[in-house]
């Protein structure tokens, strides 16, 4: 892979870096030889991982930044301290979820607009500040990390599967528009990962099975599969998933979700009791 896109730059760049899938992307990326740049909002979580970063041999740069609350000018700010390193991988992973599935018109509208800033605006924003560069060089990595939800209707989830939704759509299609300037594109939606985001989401604490898999295992099948595919599940298991969702039929699925996502809502507020 650092052949492949080395002559790019030697950094990557991973948004939402300090724990679950982000953090796993950042030491892939470490052990492959990159330097890595690590966005989030909490700057001692990110020092930790610039630590563990040095210890793979490599360098590491922490930027601390709160996507949910970001001005213009912050993104402005931000994209001047990153002019200071050549990108040669960008991780469109920062995101955020509900505490716990419930029905959109008891989700505050305040909850709903900061879904679509953290998880559709700043995949915007930072991809249209590292194309034209990657561009100049003819060589470039962007991973667009969208979700399982993105590919089925999500009751309860409604407002998160749209921008999920939008991720998928938007990595797929920037595949093809950048794949003739040697950029390669892969939109990414994985199932359940052991993580805090997956925490609310389930009546226990999250635990690796066969579809609740291991960060570590997620994020390096998934750099694998960069510059062959338009977009992947991630990891194998749940590759498995997709392709039964797939050819379930919809109203089937959606109504299992349904169900499911109620069940999670209630036992969730027996717990707020």
């Amino acid at each position: 892979m650092k052949k492949r896109y080395g002559h790019a730059g030697d950094w990557a760049v991973v948004t939402g870096a300090s724990e679950g899938i982000g953090y796993a992307m950042a030491l892939d990326l470490g052990r492959r030889g990159f330097n890595v740049c690590v966005i989030a909002r909490t700057l001692s979580k990110l020092e930790s991982v610039v630590a563990d970063l040095k210890q793979l041999g490599v360098q590491g740069k922490a930027i601390s930044f709160d996507f949910a609350s970001a001005t213009p000018k912050q993104y402005d700010d931000m994209f001047a301290e990153l002019d200071k390193i050549e990108i040669a991988v960008l991780v469109n992973n920062v995101g955020v979820n509900y505490t716990y599935t419930n029905n959109f018109d008891e989700v505050d509208l305040e909850t709903d607009l900061r879904l679509l800033k953290v998880n559709c605006e700043s995949s915007v924003r930072m991809t249209k500040y590292v194309v034209p560069k990657m561009k100049a060089k003819r060589c470039g990595a962007i991973l667009m990390l969208g979700s399982v939800s993105a590919v089925t209707p999500a009751p309860l989830l409604c407002t998160y599967a749209g921008t999920k939704a939008f991720n998928l759509s938007f990595g797929s299609g920037l595949h093809y528009e950048l794949k003739e300037f040697g950029i390669d594109v892969l939109a990414v939606s994985p199932n359940m990962v052991v993580s805090k985001m997956t925490q609310g989401l389930s009546s226990r604490k999250p635990r690796e099975t066969f579809l609740m898999v291991n960060a570590d295992n997620m994020a390096h099948q998934t750099l694998d599969k960069l510059g062959s595919v338009p977009q992947t599940p991630g990891h194998r298991n749940h590759a498995v998933l997709e392709a039964i969702v797939r050819a379930l039929p919809t109203d089937y699925v959606s109504n299992k979700i349904l169900q499911t996502h109620k069940s999670i809502k209630c036992k969730a507020e027996r717990k707020r009791e």
